[in-house]
């Protein structure tokens, strides 16, 4: 091999420097990446602060209303849960039908629940 031939890039066919041992000059147009700077509590911001939960709106207590359990005149707490009727025909249609088997958990009940005292009414 020629010694001028040693002198050109293979790949893009530009004359070589001299010097094996120089880095080549920086390019124009990248900007060089800077580390973050380290982290220090004195120059965050603080955490924004949590949402407080809003109580539910106040009910003056009913006049015709009173709980057997604790006297209570306050409505009571009105819940929709899937009755045991529901529960029955789920498990049936799961072995016997299994593309409806979603239909026993739309049959609900509703339930009262005293809200001092958390007795099902």
């Amino acid at each position: 091999m020629s010694d001028d031939a040693a002198r050109v890039c293979r790949y893009c066919g530009s004359g070589l420097q001299a010097g094996w041992g120089t880095p080549p000059p920086p390019q124009r147009g990248y900007a060089t990446p800077q580390p973050p700077p380290p982290y220090s509590w004195a120059n965050s911001n603080p955490p924004a602060p949590l949402p407080v939960p809003v109580p539910p709106p106040y009910q003056p207590p009913q006049p015709g209303y009173r709980c057997p359990r604790c006297g209570t005149t306050y409505l009571p707490i009105v819940e929709s849960k899937i009755s045991q009727d529901g529960w029955v025909v789920f498990i049936l249609l799961l072995f016997f039908c299994f593309p409806l088997f979603w239909i026993g958990l739309m049959m609900k009940q509703e339930t009262r629940i005293c809200p001092m005292c958390r007795s099902t009414l």
